[in-house]
């Protein structure tokens, strides 16, 4: 099977929605026992995660990714405010 730029632009592109929503599950996952008690190495851990998907989306170059991921980023600021 010969894949096209088509096809590769494609998997590329779920693979980062696949991101945003492992962001969304890994915020949950870390942060939310923690009552809001959260360190400085929680906040650090939480701005790397950040930087990190958000570097990832912005190589992708599409805008409809990016207006995802400042969805999911605004979800997740309003359950973990204190960690933005």
């Amino acid at each position: 099977m010969i894949l096209t730029a088509g096809d590769y632009e494609n998997m590329l592109k779920d693979g980062l929605i696949q991101n945003l929503n492992w962001l969304e599950e890994e915020f949950n996952f870390l942060f939310n026992s923690k009552e809001r008690n959260y360190s400085q190495e929680d906040r650090a851990l939480a701005h790397q995660i950040i930087k990190d998907i958000t570097e990832s989306i912005h190589c992708s170059e599409d805008v409809r990714l990016e207006e995802l991921l400042i969805d999911t980023l605004k979800s997740i600021k309003s359950i973990y405010p204190e960690l933005f």
